[in-house]
Formats: C-alpha cells, sequence, structure tokens
C-alpha cells in the first residue's frame, strides 16, 4: 500500500508540474497576443493620424485662412494655396509652410506668445511632438522641413525619429507654386535705343509684419534676350539711383543677389534682409524692412537687351540656389513623418 501510494503521489506530482506548465504557457502566450493586438493598435492609430495630418495639410488653407498673418489666431493648421477663398488642393503654399516651420523654430515653439498656436498643431498630430513636415524635391531632396525646436546646426537638425523603432512616413505628390514664392516681378525690361532708360522707384513690394523672421529675400534676376558687347543693370534697394550700395548684373543668363559662392558675402544663410557684410553691398538704413520697400534700376548696355527681376521669398535658412526653382511651379512632395 505504502508503496502504491508512492506512486501515486509521484503520478499527481508530475500531473501538477504538466498543468502548471500549461497553464503558465497559455499566460504567457496570453500576454504576447495582447501586448502584439496593443502594438497593432498603436501603430494603426499612428499611420491613422499620419494619412489624416497628411490630407488636412495638403487639402486645406487651414483655419482662418489668413492665419499666417497672427499665430494666434490659428484654430486649423493648413498649408494649400487659396483662390477666391478655396484652397488648390495639393498646391502647398510657400508662406503657409514658412510660417510652419518659423512657429516650429527652437525659439518659437515654446513661447508663451506661441503657447495657442502650438496646442493646435499638435492636436493635428494626436496631441504628440513626435511628428516633422518636409517638403521634398522631383528627386526626393528635401528643400525644408518642420518640426518642433529645430535649429540651424547639425544638432538642431534631427527631429529624434531616426532614434525610433516605430515610424510611420505618409506622403502626398504636390506643387509648390510660384505665386507665394514670388513677392515682386518687373517684367520683361527691354533697353531701347538712346538714353539709359533708369527707372526711380522702379518696384515697390511689401513685406508683412513677422515675415523677415521666417523667410529669406532674393532678387533673382533673367536674362531673356542677350545683346553684344558689355550690358549690366544696377539694382538699387530702397536707394535712390546712383548710390553707393548696390547689386550689379552683368550679361549673363540667370543671377541670385546675394548668394554664398560670393566670398565677401560673409553670412551663412539668409537673403538680402541680412546682406550687411561687408558694408559697401547694403547700407543698414537702407535694409530690407516691413512696409513698403523698393528697387531702383540703371541699365547700360546696348539696344534691345531683356532682363527681368524677381523678388523672391523662401523660408528661412534655405539654400539659396533654390530661389531659382520657383519662377514656375515646382513638382514636389510633402511627407509627413510621425513616431513613438
Amino acid at each position: 500500500m505504502n508503496e502504491r501510494g508512492q506512486v501515486f503521489t509521484l503520478d499527481m506530482f508530475f500531473a501538477l508540474a504538466l498543468t502548471c506548465l500549461i497553464v503558465s504557457s497559455t499566460g504567457l502566450a496570453f500576454e504576447q497576443a495582447q501586448r502584439q493586438a496593443e502594438s497593432y493598435a498603436l501603430r494603426y492609430s499612428l499611420e491613422r493620424t499620419a494619412n489624416d495630418a497628411a490630407d488636412v495639410l495638403v487639402k486645406t488653407c487651414g483655419s482662418p485662412d489668413n492665419w499666417w498673418k497672427d499665430y494666434a489666431t490659428l484654430r486649423t493648421l493648413g498649408l494649400t494655396e487659396e483662390n477666391e477663398e478655396y484652397p488648390i488642393l495639393n498646391a502647398v503654399d510657400i508662406r503657409r509652410f514658412g510660417d510652419l516651420r518659423n512657429l516650429t523654430k527652437a525659439d518659437n515653439w515654446d513661447t508663451s506668445a506661441n503657447a495657442s498656436a502650438a496646442a493646435v498643431v499638435k492636436k493635428l498630430f494626436g496631441g504628440s511632438e513626435k511628428f516633422q513636415v518636409r517638403i521634398l524635391d522631383e528627386n526626393e531632396n528635401e528643400l525644408w522641413h518642420a518640426f518642433p525646436r529645430w535649429s540651424t546646426g547639425s544638432a538642431g537638425e534631427n527631429s529624434g525619429a531616426e532614434n525610433s523603432l516605430d515610424v510611420t512616413i505618409v506622403r502626398r505628390l504636390v506643387t509648390v507654386r510660384c505665386g507665394s514664392a514670388i513677392r515682386a516681378d518687373t517684367g520683361p525690361i527691354i533697353k531701347a535705343a538712346g538714353g539709359d532708360n533708369d527707372w526711380d522707384n522702379a518696384l515697390e513690394f511689401e513685406i508683412y509684419e513677422g515675415e523677415l523672421d521666417a523667410f529669406d529675400f532674393y532678387f533673382v534676376v533673367i536674362e531673356l534676350q542677350s545683346v553684344s558687347g558689355n550690358p549690366n543693370m544696377k539694382i538699387y534697394l530702397n536707394r535712390a539711383i546712383g548710390a553707393s550700395s548696390d547689386y550689379n548684373f552683368v550679361n549673363s543668363t540667370l543671377e541670385i543677389f546675394p548668394n554664398t559662392d560670393d566670398s565677401s558675402l560673409k553670412f551663412v544663410h539668409g537673403g538680402i534682409e541680412n546682406n550687411t557684410d561687408p558694408p559697401g553691398v547694403i547700407d543698414p538704413a537702407d535694409q530690407l524692412h516691413e512696409g513698403t520697400n523698393y528697387i531702383s534700376l540703371k541699365r547700360t548696355s546696348n539696344p534691345g537687351w531683356i532682363v527681368r527681376l524677381y523678388v523672391v521669398m523662401l523660408p528661412s535658412c534655405s539654400d539659396w540656389n533654390d530661389a531659382s526653382m520657383f519662377i514656375t511651379s515646382l513638382a514636389a512632395t510633402l511627407e509627413v513623418k510621425m513616431w513613438r
């Protein structure tokens, strides 16, 4: 009897051990399945949020449609251009993207003045700050990016997505329209026979409040018809013809002022609004400013020389070479990236 009792006890031990093993394995399997389900739900939520945000950005102008004039008024973020109060679908307005980029900059994102606007932007991305919006050219090279607390310099250009194992990327094909990039256009300027054909106050254009912080401004001059000899045109910003501070356009296909290929220009980025070094280029007293600005032109050439001058604005800290791309609409991609 004792031996049978011992066998029965040993059998019970193995049975209980096996039962515990099965229960334990089932519990682990259930926990793993639950974690996978939660991960899938979070992933789906992230993808849905990114898709919805991308659609809103490329299909609406935002609310109000002039939110870019005052961040405090922002109720819904949108980046499209408008035509008679209707959005132009999938046409990104450089002005609106430039203001989003400026709002998310490290110096602006956490300020009390922009707290309500920052909250509106985060709401579009599910209340998260882990988002990035980029504009890519047709070759998928980055033109601009915007994410919370970005800054210039290698460290400030990293959004944090590169350190995450769970990243969602959504893209939309868009155009970047020339209308919002070009602030002023002289139209074709023809050198007629006789005289220099000087114009004083030849072209006036407006700079609105806050735009000098959000954008860089450039002169882009294109030669439409060349002539023999050595034609040139002097461009004066907020100065009368004959002043010492000028930009000199000499017979060439295209030129951008200022440009960082010029060794005399010491700034890292920025356009004519930052071009004070060396002092002889632009007198600080006649610098680009908010309100009405004007350009005076003086051309010296043979008859028949035709040129055209644009004032082009780009989101701050852009590559100055990009200024010439916006004379026509640009095929591009808007990318929304989110992570957790």
